[in-house]
């Protein structure tokens, strides 16, 4: 949850030269009241349309809205809560096909932008360029699909290979998941045996994104930015393949549409799995759709049962079943009898704050993810053009005084900032990705990564030079 409140102050900070403007949100559950909330606040007028009027009573007594009662798909309910006038319309009731033609509708009357929850992963894969292309869906989001996404790279390590360019391609940012079996989890960043001329410029922990030191140590759930000259990634990728020559044990708990996306996903990759769940009828499914995986048939609390698998010997156990509280209970038992790392699955927005006391390494929420997916569509295209890593860090050009460098100056006798970092120093025609030994020369310029708003950073870094 409170990574969902970061990446909302993220986008007020952002985004506040935009016109005012109408809403709909279309399902009062827990992920429609989050979203009014935050567009409330914002500024934006909401409109919250449900079928239930008890929805509709907490909706009011919650936020700031507009509650109507009726369906996303009746027309006369669209026009009486001013379709005509609404720049963004958001489907996100418990029923797919009511998401599905409430964008559709939306789409036809000239709504600019459309957003909606889809919760039937097969459908999705089938079907998601149809809704994109031919329906004016903006956006589809699907809660299995998010979490199935985000816990791949929680436990294998994945490099998007450019997320940002800079000097004309010729210096190149990276962004690298930290799994538990990565390379650099576990180690301080002074320790990390990384590329000639390269330098971890940030890193994103937990939705709060700083600048790291030497001191500071990398943990699983980690996102890495790396900044490299052309050419780097394939020297970081065979660094970060070293991590996956041993074939995983991973233990999954419960037959939810999770877990079996999940069987599927790491059956590929060759890993060891077995599947617990406690329903016999869905046991026999699964043994029939995933026969080359085990599946056992119990309680995946049941302390014998774990021990019997081999717990102990897990590299990751993955609870996702029905009950958030199951999960919670099976994570912390996987956990004490000594699985590597353990991801337990709650679909309760309050549960999602137990991650900061209960002994588990991960806990996600569909719900949250959910809710950071379409804030991030909200986010696109609201920054300036200097920002980058969506806005959440700037690029800032300085010219090094030219008394500062007379002086023999060097990088580690600037003043010290913790929100910046020199990523790149240009030096006429040659790129140099600078450590702290690096002494200036006249004329240097240098590429700077900031978090700060400031705007005179030379004096900031130089002082009266």
């Amino acid at each position: 949850m409170s990574s969902m409140v970061s990446k909302f102050k993220k986008i007020k900070d952002n985004l506040t030269s935009s016109p005012a403007y109408q809403a709909i949100i279309y399902g009062g559950n827990q992920i429609g009241l989050q979203l009014a909330d935050q567009l409330t606040k914002l500024g934006r007028d909401v409109v919250i349309i449900d079928e239930d009027d008890r929805v509709l009573r907490q909706a009011q007594e919650k936020v700031d809205v507009m509650a109507l009662a009726g369906s996303g798909v009746d027309i006369a309910t669209l026009k009486q809560a001013g379709i005509s006038k609404t720049k963004l319309m958001i489907a996100v009731s418990n029923n797919d096909e009511k998401n599905i033609l409430t964008s559709i509708y939306a789409n036809k009357l000239g709504v600019d932008e459309i957003v909606a929850k889809i919760n039937d992963y097969h459908a999705l894969n089938k079907s998601n360029s149809v809704f994109s292309e031919n329906l004016g869906i903006d956006l589809i989001v699907n809660p299995c699909q998010i979490v199935v996404e985000q816990i791949k790279d929680l436990i294998r390590p994945t490099m998007k290979t450019e997320i940002e360019s800079f000097v004309d391609g010729r210096v190149q940012l990276s962004e690298v998941m930290i799994s538990h079996r990565s390379p650099f989890a576990f180690n301080h960043i002074a320790q990390i045996d990384l590329p000639p001329q390269t330098l971890i410029i940030s890193l994103l922990r937990r939705n709060r994104l700083f600048i790291p030191h030497g001191e500071h140590k990398i943990y699983p759930g980690d996102t890495v930015y790396i900044l490299g000259k052309k050419g780097f990634r394939a020297k970081l990728g065979q660094l970060l393949s070293k991590s996956q020559n041993n074939k995983e044990k991973i233990v999954l708990a419960g037959g939810s549409n999770i877990n079996y996306q999940l069987a599927k996903v790491f059956k590929r990759n060759q890993a060891i799995l077995s599947l617990i769940e406690e329903d016999e009828a869905r046991c026999e499914e699964l043994v029939e759709d995933l026969s080359d995986i085990l599946i056992l048939h119990g309680k995946p609390t049941n302390i014998d049962l774990l021990k019997e698998e081999g717990i102990d010997q897990a590299d990751i156990f993955v609870a996702a079943g029905d009950k958030d509280e199951a999960n919670l209970l099976s994570g912390l038992a996987a956990k004490k009898l000594g699985s590597k790392k353990v991801i337990a699955i709650v679909n309760s927005l309050e549960y999602s704050y137990f991650s900061e006391i209960v002994n588990v390494d991960t806990i996600l929420s569909p719900q949250v993810l959910v809710l950071e997916r379409i804030l991030d569509f909200l986010h696109q295209g609201q920054v300036e053009s200097e920002s980058i890593l969506n806005g959440q860090m700037r690029l800032v050009r300085v010219d090094v005084p030219k008394k500062f460098a007379r002086k023999g100056m060097e990088i580690k006798d600037l003043n010290n900032s913790s929100d910046l970092i020199i990523g790149i120093v240009i030096r006429g025609k040659e790129l140099i990705i600078p450590d702290g030994d690096l002494e200036f020369k006249e004329d240097d310029q240098l590429l700077i990564f900031t978090l700060s708003a400031k705007s005179d950073l030379q004096r900031d870094l130089f002082g009266n030079y």
